[in-house]
């Protein structure tokens, strides 16, 4: 999604439970093109219960879409692409 939809007004951010060079080492492994997280206070605000999980979060930080079935679907619609 990082290379089809990000710019100015998209980008993907990886996150997830455990440490920093774990959160490296995940990356480099998977050879991701966005940052990734770990133990991010992001799993609070956004009251994250399971993982993998996908949202929507605008500039504001306001989730406006979850449960995202066809992510890249709603990416397009939602961004005019």
């Amino acid at each position: 999604m990082q290379k089809d939809f990000g710019g100015d007004d998209f980008s993907v951010i990886g996150l997830m439970k455990g440490d920093a060079e774990g959160a490296s080492q995940f990356s480099r492994s998977k050879k991701l093109n966005y940052p990734v997280f770990a133990n991010s206070k992001d799993f609070d605000a956004y009251d994250v219960m399971f993982l993998p999980v996908t949202y929507l979060v605008d500039p504001s930080g306001m989730i406006v879409a979850d449960d995202l079935d066809d992510a890249e679907a709603i990416l397009a619609k939602t961004l005019n692409r």
